[in-house]
């Protein structure tokens, strides 16, 4: 039959034998593989850390950017609107030059008229009053000197003015 006893002394030798062997293990392969693992661990928490400031960062950025687009939208439509403004301002200038020097265009242009007029009036009143003096010349047959023509036809001229 076989024996099933326990010898204590084996076991404790395995046991011290077992503990040994892990303490060994431990400072020959896992305390430089756990090192290893913390210092990975270590750069990946480090990575993961820098992506979310960048992240931040980027977020920040564009926002900023952003609040600049808008600030430029803003300065480019008031721009525009002042261009605007500038505009029918000129054009409204322009208009209303365009629309006195039509008015002092048209006072001189009566005005001319009104002296043309008169002149006209004037030598046809001179003309009329010599003829009328040609003809009561020729009627009466008598002649006329100089001066007395000219007196006569002053006052004929003053005649007509008045009426």
């Amino acid at each position: 039959m076989v024996d099933l006893s326990v010898d204590l002394p084996l076991i404790l030798i395995n046991i011290a034998t077992f503990l040994a062997g892990m303490v060994l293990i431990w400072f020959v392969f896992l305390k430089g593989f756990s090192k290893k693992m913390q210092d990975r661990t270590d750069l990946i928490k480090n990575t993961i850390d820098s992506a979310e400031k960048q992240k931040i960062d980027v977020e920040k950025l564009k926002a900023e950017y952003e609040k600049q687009l808008e600030t430029i939208e803003k300065k480019f439509q008031e721009k525009i609107r002042e261009a605007t403004k500038e505009g029918n301002e000129i054009r409204n200038d322009i208009v209303l030059k365009a629309r006195e020097e039509a008015k002092e265009l048209l006072e001189k242009t009566k005005e001319k008229l009104d002296i043309e007029k008169e002149k006209m009036l004037k030598e046809m009143r001179i003309e009329v009053a010599t003829l009328g003096i040609t003809i009561a010349e020729k009627v009466i047959k008598q002649s006329i000197n100089k001066e007395t023509q000219d007196k006569i036809v002053e006052d004929i001229i003053k005649e007509v003015e008045n009426t």
